[in-house]
């Protein structure tokens, strides 16, 4: 498959976007949700544009290129930094850590949550979950319809009980965003329109970003935040349009566009060594300025994520050539 460059910088925004996320200072607010929605949820639809059942001779030959991609690097980073975290992570995290017992991240890696040593993986396990269970979807339905039951599925967490193992391989949020991977899956024709190509479109684009982005900085405010927070997938998608043009617009002008692929074909190692960098980053900072350095400083939380993401640029490329098993690649690939 010819790679698409807008797919590339569609991939590097979001990583940067989710690169700011987990820099601090955090934010208890509607726009930390927003800057959230507009990053990590759009991993989803870039996968799902990507997917091409005809390609796929079974669901066990999908399941084992799947497990390659996805459950090799979760378990080879997994196993690296649980090492580091039981010699050196628990105690610069702080006492709070330290009352974690040694075996609770073992457990959340064998669930499928790993919060206490690589939170960001969750991605990895909900993406996992959700292509398992969209594969049925898309095999035995065509047209549209992956997208309307996609939908359905992301509703059901309405009333689907509020139990523990819907967190079991992120299976509540694999729900809660799988439209945004039917979309990008079987709604080609209509990502193939989302450009500037016409006024018209441009402002129909613009109009629906603006109504996306106002539920999602609006809504946890004023209505129930679980209302809110099941309902945010269609709110990214009201976004999309919008996104995806600028990402083609990007393509067009051909800016940065090796950086763009090179972060999006590296994307599961930024993912990894993001949080722990911007740590490394924080202590540093605020040991030579301050500890209030940070404190509501939102040009520094954007400037400690541009340099997250120049310093991991040569790591990460490094890894991917030399250490491809850690991603579950050949040397050839």
């Amino acid at each position: 498959m010819k790679r698409l460059a807008w797919l590339d910088y569609m991939k590097f925004i979001a990583m940067f976007l989710v690169v700011i996320y987990h820099t601090p200072p955090r934010y208890d607010t509607a726009h930390e949700v927003a800057l959230f929605n507009m990053g990590a949820p759009v991993f989803f639809f870039a996968a799902g544009y990507l997917f091409n059942i005809a390609r796929q001779k079974d669901f066990f030959t999908f399941l084992r290129h799947r497990a390659r991609q996805l459950l090799v690097p979760y378990t080879t980073f997994f196993v690296i930094f649980y090492a580091l975290w039981l010699v050196v992570g628990r105690r610069m995290a702080g006492p709070e850590e330290m009352t974690i017992d040694t075996l609770t991240p073992v457990w959340q890696f064998v669930q499928g949550t790993p919060d206490v040593v690589l939170g960001p993986f969750w991605f990895l396990a909900a993406l996992f979950t959700m292509q398992v269970i969209y594969y049925p979807i898309r095999k035995y339905l065509s047209g549209y319809w992956p997208l309307v039951a996609a939908l359905l599925l992301s509703l059901s967490l309405f009333i689907l009980p509020d139990v523990p193992y819907f967190r079991y391989w992120n299976l509540d949020r694999a729900l809660l965003y799988m439209p945004l991977y039917a979309l990008g899956n079987c709604c080609h024709p209509l990502v193939d329109k989302f450009d500037f190509s016409s006024v018209g479109r441009s402002l129909l684009w613009l109009l629906l970003a603006t109504v996306g982005l106002g539920f999602l900085i609006v809504a946890p405010l004023t209505i129930d935040r679980a209302v809110a927070y099941v309902l945010a997938p269609e709110a990214v998608i009201l976004v999309l349009p919008l996104y995806t043009a600028i990402c083609k617009w990007l393509e067009q002008l051909n800016v940065g566009s090796s950086i763009a692929r090179n972060v999006a074909i590296t994307g599961i190692t930024y993912l990894a060594l993001q949080n722990y960098l911007i740590g490394v980053i924080k202590m540093l900072v605020t040991k030579f300025a301050g500890p209030n350095i940070l404190d509501d400083n939102i040009l520094m939380k954007v400037s400690i994520a541009i340099v997250v993401m120049i310093i991991l640029y040569p790591l990460a490329l490094f890894i991917d050539r030399y250490l491809p098993w850690l991603l579950g690649k050949s040397r050839k690939a």
